[in-house]
Parts: structure tokens; C-alpha cells; sequence
């Protein structure tokens, strides 16, 4: 008798454990269904823009016709009920402000939120990123201030490498840091020339009697040659494109014997359009040695010390040997020298991202380069 009153006392403890383990699990449930879905700010940052891209999209007219800059407020995205208020979707939204901009070139546009959470969260561009992980110095291995107040890299450099775009949706593209300019735009160079080859000019040289080519960038193949980059998707797809800001190139003649390296001489010159893609001058070659034997660009000391030579496979620079109507510089990885201009080579292209590209990952090194959004 006893025996039976304990398996059914033990029987009635038992259920009751279970329902109460289970009313608890209903309470959570329910809590849960009434807790606010907070979302990461990365994940809120790719809201914003899609709730961006669905009102342009059901708003084409809003769009802007011309190319530049432009803001949209996010009340106007949650007014027509395209993303919820920020506080729904952020833990701290209270506290945030976010600022949506709107970057037009030709038919494409890029939409960018800048997100600020004081003291949790902010949106960085690429360049604030550099500037604050990288000290500005006066000697060794480094970023330099120039007198125009950009900032170059110069010496052995191991953490100016940016991983942007891609070949035939593959392979990723490997690109090195040059520099950045006083409005914050930054110069990049990609690490593996083009595949195809191409002469700097091959038309007929009067003063050579030959089909030399001249060497004035405005009459030049090279020109035409850059120019189809930017028209085409053969560097970077349309998209892509609009991350990058067209600026005058440095296009003045140098004297092989020319020991400045400040751009004074080939940037005496620019050119009359501007364009989304060029070749490296060779003051940039020439600075970014520590050698003190580097003076001139036929010294062939410039390569020591110098991050930028060891992966040039004889390809073209943008400046041309001012002695002569048909010689043009180019690059090896053991020297600068100078060719006839209807010499075929490839190019090793450089271009600008714009001051609003921003920072996603990566620390710049080679095993972990910048990526940015």
C-alpha cells in the first residue's frame, strides 16, 4: 500500500516538473514573441541600403540626373514604411543618428549609411581607418606627408594591400595603397598587369621617318587605351566603378637626369580630361625608395627599399623621356628604362577610390588586406 502511494506520488511530482518546465518555456515563448528583434550594425548598414535601393527603385523619378553626391533622410525611408524606426532595429537606437548618401557616376549609383552609435558603433571610411592605424613619420618605413599634404607609403611597406574587385567573378584582385590626396581620395595600383599588351603610341614619327609613336599623352594610344578602360568592364564592372572618383593625370615629360621626386615635374602637366584609370608616374616610383642612392629613376638603387618594384613585369609608365619625340619610361622589376613608344607592353593600372569608400575588414597586411563595403 505504501509502495503504491509513493509511485503515485512520485508519478504526480514528475508531471508536475514537466508542466512546469513547460509553462516556463511557453512564458519565454511568449516574451520572446514581444522582444524587440535587434539587429548588428553591419546587418542594419546592409538594411539601410536595401531599403534605399526598393525606394529608388519604386521611385525612379527621385533619382539624382546628375553625377556628384547626395543625401536621403531616413525618416523619408521609414515615413513610406520602407525600414523600421531605429530603435526597433538596434539594441542602443535611441542613441543613434544615421546619415544616408547617395553617390551617382554615369548609370550607376552607390548608396552608403554612415551609422553613429557613440561609444558602440561607428560607419568608417577606408582612408580614416589608414590614417588612424598608420603614424605619420619623417624617416624609415612608412606613410609620408608631402607638401601638398598627401600621404604616400614609402619603403618596404607590408600592410598597404586592399583586396577590390574581381577577374570573371572569380579571382579576387590584389591591389597596393600609393597614396592619398589632400580631398582623401585614395591611389591604388593592382599587384598583376593587364593580360593584353599595348604599344604607348605607334603612329608615324615625322622627326623618325618610322612609326615610332610620339610621345605627347594627348595624341596617344595610351590615351585611347585608358579611356576604354573606363568605358568598359575590362578593369572593373560598372558597379564598381562607382566607388572610384576620374581625376587629371600627371602627363609632363621627364628628363632622365631629373633628380626632383615631388610630382613637380610630370604633374607640370595635366591632362585635359579626366579619367577612371591611368598608369604610375614615375616621380611615384622614385619616392617611394629609401635608398639614398636613389636620385634619379635610371638609378637602379630606387628598387631597394621600395615596395612597389617587385611585381612590375615590364610595364608602361604614363611619362615620357623628355629628350626625345618617341622614348617613353617603363617599369621593371629591377630597373626604370625607356622604350619607343610603338614598343608593345602591359600596364600595371592605377586608380582612385573615392573619400567614401568604407572600411569593411582587414588590417592591410598581404594574408589579410583591406576589403571594404
Amino acid at each position: 500500500m505504501k509502495e503504491s502511494v509513493s509511485k503515485k506520488t512520485l508519478v504526480i511530482a514528475g508531471v508536475s516538473i514537466i508542466g512546469f518546465l513547460i509553462s516556463i518555456l511557453v512564458i519565454v515563448w511568449i516574451f520572446s514573441l514581444f522582444k524587440p528583434n535587434y539587429i548588428s550594425y553591419e546587418k542594419f548598414e546592409e538594411k539601410v541600403i536595401t531599403a534605399t535601393k526598393k525606394f529608388y527603385s519604386d521611385n525612379p523619378t527621385l533619382l539624382p540626373i546628375n553625377d556628384g553626391e547626395y543625401s536621403i533622410l531616413y525618416s523619408t525611408l521609414q515615413d513610406n514604411n520602407y525600414i523600421s524606426p531605429l530603435n526597433e532595429l538596434l539594441e542602443d537606437g535611441d542613441k543613434c543618428t544615421i546619415e544616408i548618401k547617395i553617390i551617382k557616376y554615369e548609370e550607376n549609383f552607390s548608396y552608403i549609411p554612415y551609422l553613429n552609435c557613440p561609444g558602440s558603433y561607428e560607419t568608417k571610411e577606408l582612408y580614416k581607418v589608414i590614417t588612424d592605424n598608420n603614424s605619420i613619420v619623417i624617416s624609415g618605413d612608412g606613410l609620408y606627408r608631402a607638401n601638398d599634404n598627401s600621404l604616400y607609403y614609402k619603403g618596404d611597406i607590408k600592410n598597404n594591400y586592399l583586396m577590390f574587385g574581381s577577374i570573371d567573378n572569380e579571382k579576387n584582385i590584389l591591389w597596393r595603397i600609393i597614396s592619398i590626396d589632400s580631398d582623401n581620395n585614395i591611389k591604388i595600383i593592382r599587384t598583376t598587369a593587364t593580360e593584353e599588351t599595348y604599344t604607348w603610341d605607334d603612329r608615324y614619327n615625322i622627326n623618325k621617318s618610322s612609326t615610332t609613336g610620339y610621345n605627347d599623352f594627348e595624341v596617344s594610344r595610351l590615351k585611347e587605351t585608358l579611356q576604354s578602360f573606363g568605358t568598359s568592364e575590362l578593369i572593373l564592372t560598372d558597379a564598381l566603378k562607382s566607388k572610384l572618383v576620374a581625376k587629371n593625370l600627371c602627363v609632363g615629360k621627364r628628363n632622365i637626369k631629373d633628380t626632383d621626386n615631388s610630382g613637380n615635374i610630370e604633374c607640370s602637366i595635366m591632362s585635359e580630361d579626366k579619367y577612371l584609370f591611368g598608369a604610375l608616374s614615375t616621380y611615384e616610383y622614385l619616392r617611394a625608395s629609401l635608398d639614398e642612392n636613389c636620385n634619379k629613376i635610371s638609378d637602379k638603387s630606387c628598387i631597394n627599399y621600395n615596395y612597389l618594384p617587385g611585381f612590375f613585369k615590364s610595364t608602361w609608365a604614363i611619362t615620357a623621356n623628355n629628350d626625345t619625340t618617341h622614348k617613353v619610361f617603363y617599369f621593371s622589376n629591377s630597373e626604370v628604362s625607356d622604350s619607343t613608344a610603338s614598343n608593345s607592353k602591359k600596364i600595371m593600372v592605377v586608380t582612385n577610390l573615392n573619400n567614401r569608400v568604407l572600411y569593411k575588414s582587414g588590417n592591410g597586411s598581404l594574408s589579410d588586406p583591406y576589403i571594404i563595403k
